[in-house]
Protein backbone atom coordinates (compact mmCIF):
# COMPACT_ATOMS: atom_id res chain seq x y z
CA UNK A 1 0.00 0.00 0.00
CA UNK A 2 1.71 3.58 -1.04
CA UNK A 3 1.52 6.20 1.46
CA UNK A 4 0.77 9.12 -0.19
CA UNK A 5 -0.15 10.99 2.91
CA UNK A 6 2.64 13.75 2.45
CA UNK A 7 1.31 15.06 -0.58
CA UNK A 8 -0.77 18.26 -0.67
CA UNK A 9 -1.90 20.86 -3.62
CA UNK A 10 -4.14 17.78 -5.65
CA UNK A 11 -6.72 19.11 -7.47
CA UNK A 12 -8.05 15.97 -8.49
CA UNK A 13 -7.75 12.07 -7.66
CA UNK A 14 -9.02 9.69 -9.76
CA UNK A 15 -9.82 6.59 -7.41
CA UNK A 16 -8.98 3.27 -9.80
CA UNK A 17 -8.26 0.98 -6.23
CA UNK A 18 -11.28 1.69 -3.77
CA UNK A 19 -10.75 -0.05 -0.36
CA UNK A 20 -9.30 2.58 1.51
CA UNK A 21 -7.16 4.58 -1.47
CA UNK A 22 -10.35 7.30 -1.32
CA UNK A 23 -10.72 8.29 2.36
CA UNK A 24 -6.93 8.42 2.89
CA UNK A 25 -6.71 10.77 -0.58
CA UNK A 26 -8.61 13.70 0.93
CA UNK A 27 -6.32 15.14 2.93
CA UNK A 28 -4.13 15.29 -0.09
CA UNK A 29 -6.95 17.32 -1.87
CA UNK A 30 -7.18 21.23 -2.53
CA UNK A 31 -10.75 22.41 -0.92
CA UNK A 32 -12.42 22.63 -4.49
CA UNK A 33 -11.23 19.71 -5.27
CA UNK A 34 -12.49 16.60 -6.38
CA UNK A 35 -12.27 12.76 -5.85
CA UNK A 36 -13.75 10.59 -8.07
CA UNK A 37 -14.29 7.17 -7.31
CA UNK A 38 -14.78 4.83 -10.36
CA UNK A 39 -14.79 1.49 -9.16
CA UNK A 40 -17.70 1.73 -6.04
CA UNK A 41 -20.06 -0.33 -7.42
CA UNK A 42 -22.17 -2.05 -4.32
CA UNK A 43 -19.90 0.01 -1.82
CA UNK A 44 -21.03 2.57 0.76
CA UNK A 45 -19.75 5.53 -0.01
CA UNK A 46 -21.14 7.69 3.00
CA UNK A 47 -18.26 7.90 5.00
CA UNK A 48 -15.59 9.46 2.36
CA UNK A 49 -18.88 11.80 0.90
CA UNK A 50 -19.06 12.75 4.25
CA UNK A 51 -15.57 13.53 5.13
CA UNK A 52 -15.25 14.94 1.80
CA UNK A 53 -17.81 17.76 1.78
CA UNK A 54 -16.14 18.86 5.60
CA UNK A 55 -12.99 19.68 3.71
CA UNK A 56 -14.82 21.04 0.82
CA UNK A 57 -13.81 18.36 -1.46
CA UNK A 58 -16.16 16.92 -4.29
CA UNK A 59 -16.97 13.30 -4.17
CA UNK A 60 -18.41 11.49 -7.39
CA UNK A 61 -19.10 8.09 -8.49
CA UNK A 62 -18.16 7.40 -11.95
CA UNK A 63 -19.46 4.64 -13.61
CA UNK A 64 -20.19 3.91 -17.53
CA UNK A 65 -21.23 0.96 -19.58
CA UNK A 66 -18.28 -0.03 -21.83
CA UNK A 67 -19.82 0.56 -25.31
CA UNK A 68 -18.06 1.10 -28.79
CA UNK A 69 -19.70 4.38 -28.56
CA UNK A 70 -19.26 5.41 -24.93
CA UNK A 71 -15.21 4.12 -25.44
CA UNK A 72 -15.24 6.44 -28.57
CA UNK A 73 -16.44 9.28 -26.66
CA UNK A 74 -13.82 9.07 -23.99
CA UNK A 75 -11.06 8.59 -26.85
CA UNK A 76 -12.01 11.44 -28.17
CA UNK A 77 -11.91 13.41 -24.45
CA UNK A 78 -8.41 11.94 -23.84
CA UNK A 79 -7.33 13.24 -26.82
CA UNK A 80 -8.53 16.50 -26.66
CA UNK A 81 -7.45 17.34 -23.45
CA UNK A 82 -3.82 15.44 -23.49
CA UNK A 83 -4.61 12.75 -21.09
CA UNK A 84 -1.79 10.32 -21.37
CA UNK A 85 -1.76 6.69 -19.32
CA UNK A 86 1.22 5.81 -17.25
CA UNK A 87 2.34 1.89 -18.41
CA UNK A 88 4.24 -0.15 -16.36
CA UNK A 89 4.30 -3.07 -18.08
CA UNK A 90 3.82 -4.64 -21.14
CA UNK A 91 3.38 -8.57 -21.33
CA UNK A 92 2.42 -11.06 -23.85
CA UNK A 93 -1.00 -12.58 -23.67
CA UNK A 94 0.30 -15.52 -22.34
CA UNK A 95 1.45 -14.46 -19.16
CA UNK A 96 -1.67 -12.82 -18.04
CA UNK A 97 -1.45 -14.92 -15.12
CA UNK A 98 1.30 -12.64 -14.19
CA UNK A 99 -0.22 -9.81 -14.81
CA UNK A 100 -3.22 -10.23 -12.09
CA UNK A 101 0.06 -11.53 -10.05
CA UNK A 102 1.78 -7.70 -10.83
CA UNK A 103 -1.56 -5.96 -10.31
CA UNK A 104 -2.50 -7.77 -7.31
CA UNK A 105 0.53 -6.57 -5.46
CA UNK A 106 -0.48 -2.76 -5.16
CA UNK A 107 3.14 -2.11 -6.32
CA UNK A 108 1.80 -1.39 -9.90
CA UNK A 109 2.75 2.00 -11.09
CA UNK A 110 0.49 2.64 -14.17
CA UNK A 111 -1.12 0.14 -16.43
CA UNK A 112 -0.06 -3.47 -17.62
CA UNK A 113 -0.97 -4.21 -21.01
CA UNK A 114 -1.26 -7.36 -22.52
CA UNK A 115 -0.51 -7.91 -26.21
CA UNK A 116 -1.02 -10.56 -28.37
Amino acid sequence: MEDFSALRGIDAVLDTISSDYGPRSLPTINPGGILVDVVGVGVDRTEVTTRAAELGVRCVEFFLEPTPAVLTAFAELVDTHGIRPTFSETLPLAEAAKAHELSETGRVQGEIVLVP
